[in-house]
């Protein structure tokens, strides 16, 4: 079973650096893993066009899949394409969500 750590380093290829989506770039510097038993969070430490900014990405059980022994290739890449999603999702609604703004945090 891969450590948080481990996950880590299984999902960092996927989504460190720029991520672009239509109308943004986002370039991420930083990721960590806090295992919570059956879920998990990833807190993404990213450069954003308004600011530096640390998101926190609640994942499921589903996800959590990705801890079970060694996970294959679609799975990582499935739970990292999540994470994206998920990202450009918080920074298009942040403004008008409060659900979404709670997500992430201002550094500077």
């Amino acid at each position: 079973m891969p450590s948080a750590e481990g996950v880590r380093s299984l999902l960092a290829p996927h989504l460190m650096g720029q991520l672009e989506d239509s109308s943004v770039c986002l370039e991420v510097l930083g990721l960590a893993v806090i295992d919570q038993g059956r879920r998990f969070t990833v807190a993404i430490e990213l450069i954003a066009p308004d600011g530096h900014w640390r998101v926190r990405l609640e994942c499921d059980s589903s996800e959590h899949r990705i801890f079970d022994g060694s996970p294959p290739e679609e799975l990582v890449q499935a739970v990292a394409m999540s994470l994206q999603i998920r990202l450009f999702e918080w920074w298009h609604t942040k403004g008008s969500e409060r659900q979404s703004a709670r997500l992430g945090e201002r550094l500077t």
